[in-house]
């Protein structure tokens, strides 16, 4: 009879080493499903668009559209070029060795495309998309932000606008030159109204 209690507290002794061990688990599991939702957790960072808006403007004579902050320098412009294509220019950013990449998406439609580099007091980084390039229509018609990223830099996100559209129009119909004295958007129209009086 003097055995039964002895057995009894084995099995006591047992039942509490493996509450014991149950409860050294239990916290180690909790960190590898807290690691794993830290894992899978998005990283929305990259996704914020940039604070700005998009202005018309002149760039050596020439009308461009500019998106920045008010007041700043911008940050992103477009201008057409010769063959009625776009000139994408990601300005403040100079690459020295090898030139990065440009990378732009829109929606599904995304681009690589081979950048040139200008130095000087405002540098910038170029693309150049042609006028037939389904991304351009996809710029101007774009619902949703537009990435531009160059190299490992962290993208500029930049908001959609109609204004995208018209410009790309404008380029493509080659209507963006305006003379010198041109100094703002108001100074337009006279410039195209100028050619009714030279009839007379």
């Amino acid at each position: 009879m003097t055995r039964a209690p002895a057995t009894i507290a084995l099995l006591l002794l047992a039942a509490a080493c493996a509450r014991s061990e149950d409860a050294t688990l239990e916290p180690t599991d909790a960190n590898q499903a807290l690691e794993k939702v830290e894992t899978v957790r998005p990283d929305n960072a990259d996704d914020e668009v940039a604070l700005g808006e998009w202005r018309d403007s002149l760039q050596d004579e020439q009308r461009a559209l500019e998106f920045g902050p008010m007041g700043a320098a911008p940050l992103f412009s477009l201008r057409c070029d010769a063959r009625r294509g776009v000139v994408l220019q990601r300005h403040g950013l100079a690459a020295s060795g090898d030139l990065p990449v440009m990378l732009v998406s829109v929606g599904s439609e995304t681009r690589r495309l081979a950048v040139t580099g200008s130095g000087g007091t405002n540098p910038m980084l170029r693309a150049t998309l042609n006028g037939s390039d389904q991304l351009l229509a996809a710029l101007g018609s774009a619902d949703s932000p537009i990435a531009i990223r160059i190299g490992d830099t962290p993208p500029l996100n930049l908001p959609p606008s109609p204004m995208i559209g018209a410009y790309v129009s404008r380029c493509a119909s080659g209507g963006t030159a305006l003379p010198s004295a041109a100094a703002d958007g108001n100074s337009a129209a006279p410039a195209e109204n100028a050619t009714a009086p030279a009839g007379n």
